[in-house]
């Protein structure tokens, strides 16, 4: 039975994955994030900051699916694999099987988990409704391939990936927003930030607007405002509460890749 003084709950529409992934980090808190959403929960295993192990209740996320779905294994192979599984009674897991059939190496198979953990936790990243609950321990250390993802570099590499810039837009405030940085050199050294992403980090001075901010980055608008989110989430910057009666709201300009002012 759980133990609800070691139990968090939030809800997606008001905290999205990346900051609670951030928290998470920050205080080294080992245990399982789990969201549910549509009746399917996925969860992310997190030990000592890094992320080790995803598990997802939706049958595209499966080792085998996925797998199928990226053209690393044929039809009949899964196929083959799956009658192994089944006649296993549980007894075995899938990779295993693959590697025993010889279509994929321990090595192979390690890369592709990798790969398919991060593809688990970055959908995730896209949901803007549903319940999280946090549960505070030591899960899944049991695993035989156990990965060690930096959370800080997943939540930025995860940012970028995602789809609709807008959402983004809209968790950092209006145009008129101004960010203070609250980071130090030594505290992203672990995020690994390309050049031109520190260059759009290092303008952030507690004078420029965010419009102003988006302009300058080094790519097109939607890149750079999933970048200024995924500094936000990372807590690199504060958002400074400012409030303006005269500047309408911003609005992100579909198919223009520019922000343009509506009523």
């Amino acid at each position: 039975m759980s133990d609800d003084r070691f139990l968090f709950r939030g809800d997606l529409a008001q905290t999205p994955i990346p900051e609670m992934l951030q928290t998470v980090h920050h205080y080294r808190v080992p245990g399982v994030l789990s969201a549910v959403n549509a009746g399917i929960e996925k969860k992310i295993f997190i030990w000592n900051g890094d992320v080790i192990f995803a598990t997802s209740g939706d049958r595209a996320d499966s080792l085998g699916d996925y797998l199928l779905f990226k053209g690393r294994i044929t039809q009949e192979q899964f196929d083959q694999s799956v009658e192994i599984l089944l006649s296993s009674d549980g007894q075995r897991r899938h990779g295993a099987v693959l590697v025993s059939m010889g279509v994929l190496t321990p090595r192979e198979l390690f890369e592709i988990v990798g790969e398919q953990v991060r593809s688990i936790l970055f959908s995730l990243f896209e949901w803007n409704q549903g319940e999280v609950t946090f549960q505070v321990g030591q899960y899944k250390t049991d695993e035989l391939i156990q990965l060690h993802i930096p959370a800080r570099r997943a939540i930025l590499e995860g940012v970028k990936a995602m789809h609709d810039a807008r959402r983004l837009v809209g968790l950092l405030g209006p145009s008129w927003t101004i960010f203070d940085p609250t980071f130090v050199g030594m505290e992203i050294s672990d995020i690994a930030i390309e050049p031109g992403e520190l260059k759009l980090l290092n303008q952030i001075d507690g004078v420029k607007t965010l419009r102003e901010l988006i302009v300058l980055g080094s790519g097109d608008a939607s890149s750079s405002a999933k970048l200024m989110y995924a500094f936000f989430a990372l807590k690199l910057v504060s958002r400074r509460e400012t409030v303006s009666k005269s500047i309408k709201k911003l609005q992100w300009k579909t198919g223009g890749g520019g922000f343009a002012t509506g009523g």
